[in-house]
């Protein structure tokens, strides 16, 4: 009788609790289904898919997140809402990669249509590179070529102000290379300095003062290394090993004989093979003639080559030659740099190196 009635009390609580917990998962099921049908097909997030107006300009400014560049859209009238950008934004890894800048978009798009003219770089306009290992005077000449006053540019370098741990009045080596926009109207000074700011941003994110006490080093020396890595080295494999030679060099008291500080201090771009002539520049520049740094930096480096600089690869070696246009030989043996030596001269006359001189 005892496990009658247990059996009989058991039963009904059983049935409830599955009734109870199918209901629920019904329901749950329902919702999510509501969700995204109405978020995907809602009509007032949203524009029609091929129902795109006239072009017009809108400008993206640098470090916008996500959101920033859906209401930016949404209040010029390129999207309906920012919220089906952003969905739409964090849908699409490609969405990542949109820069700053000012583009050409039609307006009244889809969010989709919208990332993809986002995406589309012929549609950035007033674009201005900065490319990695340029000097400030490259950059003053392409500023005067888009069509700025000459006056104008000098003295908007002039008026630059450096991060304070460099204290130089000389930025050379202080615009970082990324893609600036000239927006209309705009002046080379704005331009300029959002250069140097971003060049101070990413100094703060690859901890660049932290190597700069690390090594006994003062920032500006730090960064001559890093810039001189930017202008031997043609990968970031290449870059961490030529940091190496030239930390190696230096603590022994080995002048660096840097073919690319030569190469600035004659203006000059694209030797293979520098000249019995320019060996015996009185310049400060030849590493040939003179021990330890140059005065600063030779060019403005790139993200690779600062990290590089900052954490180069370890490694005892002395010398490095390319041999050939994509293989560089490193070495702490100086036969064996003169086998490397050797390999290149013959790969040279031989027209290994086109285009150089």
């Amino acid at each position: 009788m005892a496990d009658l009635v247990e059996n009989d009390l058991g039963a009904p609580k059983k049935s409830l609790n599955l009734k109870a917990i199918f209901s629920t998962v019904i329901v749950f099921v329902v919702l999510i289904c509501g969700v995204v049908f109405w978020n995907q097909n809602h009509p007032d997030l949203d524009y029609p898919a091929g129902t795109a107006g006239p072009e017009i300009e809108v400008n993206i400014p640098a470090g916008s997140s996500g959101v920033e560049i859906g209401r930016i859209l949404a209040k010029a009238g390129v999207v309906k809402t920012s919220l089906i950008f952003f969905r739409a934004a964090t849908g699409d890894k490609r969405a990542e990669s949109i820069s700053a800048g000012l583009y050409l978009l039609n307006n009244h798009l889809s969010a989709k249509e919208a990332i993809a003219q986002l995406l589309d770089k012929k549609r950035l306009q007033g674009k201005f590179l900065i490319v990695e290992g340029a000097r400030i005077s490259e950059i003053r000449k392409n500023l005067v070529n888009e069509g700025f006053n000459a006056d104008q540019v000098d003295q908007a370098f002039a008026d630059l102000k450096v991060p304070d741990q460099f204290n130089n009045k000389n930025s050379e080596g202080l615009l970082f290379p990324a893609n600036y926009t000239i927006l209309p109207g705009g002046d080379p000074a704005t331009l300029l300095q959002s250069a140097i700011s971003r060049f101070a941003q990413e100094l703060e994110k690859l901890q660049f003062y932290a190597a700069v006490k690390n090594r006994d080093l003062s920032p500006l020396e730090l960064l001559t290394i890093a810039s001189i890595v930017q202008g031997e080295g043609f990968n970031q494999d290449d870059f961490g090993k030529i940091a190496t030679v030239i930390y190696n060099r230096l603590k022994i008291g080995m002048a660096l004989q840097m073919d690319s500080t030569l190469m600035y201090a004659n203006q000059s771009r694209g030797e293979i093979r520098v000249t019995t002539r320019e060996l015996k520049s009185s310049s400060k520049y030849n590493t040939y003639k003179y021990k330890g740094l140059p005065p600063g930096p030779i060019g403005s480096p790139g993200s690779s080559a600062l990290t590089a600089t900052i954490t180069p690869t370890p490694g005892n070696w002395l010398y490095f030659v390319t041999v050939a246009p994509g293989d560089t030989r490193f070495t702490d043996k100086y036969p064996e740099f003169l086998k490397f030596k050797a390999e290149f001269i013959r790969n040279y006359k031989a027209g290994l190196f086109k285009g150089s001189k």
